[in-house]
C-alpha cells in the first residue's frame, strides 16, 4: 500500500539512474537551476530561474550545453518553457494527464543544489506524498511532501517511484514542501 500498489514497487528498479540522466542544469545570468525535457525540444523550468535572462543555457549531465531558441513563461505560476533546435527523445519525461498518489507514496525530488557551485549528477531526495493543495492565491494545485528542497533544484521534477513525473519543484521552500502538480502544469 505504501508504494501506491505492487506495480510502483517492481517499476522502480532502474528509475533513479533515468532520472539523473534526464534531469538538467538551467543558467541564467542571475540565477541557476534545474529543468527537464517534456518533449523532445522542449524543457519545462522555473520562471524564476530565467527571468530577466535573454539567453539561458540549458546544460546536459554530459556537460554540452544548447542555448533555447525560443522561450514561453508564466511568472504568476512560476513555470518556463525552453525550446531547443535539437530533438532529445531519450531524455523525456512526459506529464501526466492525471495524477494518482496514496498517503506515504514514495516521491523523489530531482535537481541540482547550489547550481553550478556543485559538480556532478543531478541530486535525488526521497520523501513522501502529504496530501493535494489549493491556494487562494495560485491559480494552480500543488502537492505537499516532507522533502526539504534546496536553492538550485527549482524546476526539476517531482517523480514516483516508478519514475513517472507528478510534479515540479517550485522554489526552496524547507518546511512547507509544496510541488506544482505535473497534471496541471500540462494545461
Amino acid at each position: 500500500n505504501q508504494y501506491g500498489y505492487i506495480g510502483k514497487f517492481l517499476c522502480s528498479f532502474g528509475a533513479k539512474e533515468s532520472l539523473q540522466n534526464s534531469v538538467v542544469r538551467i543558467v541564467g545570468g542571475y540565477s541557476e537551476g534545474s529543468g527537464f525535457f517534456i518533449a523532445p525540444d522542449k524543457v519545462i523550468t522555473s520562471f524564476h530561474v530565467i527571468a530577466d535572462e535573454p539567453s539561458p543555457k540549458i546544460i546536459f549531465p554530459d556537460g554540452n550545453f544548447e542555448t533555447p531558441v525560443k522561450i514561453l513563461g508564466n511568472k504568476d505560476v512560476d513555470l518556463a518553457v525552453l525550446f531547443t533546435e535539437k530533438q532529445y527523445d531519450k531524455l523525456v519525461l512526459p506529464l501526466p494527464d492525471r495524477i494518482a498518489l496514496r498517503e506515504e507514496e514514495p516521491l523523489i525530488a530531482a535537481g541540482y543544489p547550489l547550481g553550478t557551485d556543485l559538480t556532478g549528477k543531478a541530486t535525488l531526495l526521497k520523501g513522501s506524498f502529504i496530501d493535494f493543495r489549493n491556494s487562494k492565491q495560485m491559480p494552480i494545485g500543488y502537492i505537499q511532501t516532507d522533502i526539504s528542497l534546496v536553492n538550485g533544484m527549482s524546476g526539476g521534477p517531482l517523480v514516483d517511484q516508478c519514475g513517472e513525473v507528478v510534479g515540479i519543484n517550485p522554489r526552496s521552500l524547507a518546511g512547507l514542501s509544496l510541488f506544482i502538480n505535473a497534471d496541471w502544469a500540462k494545461t
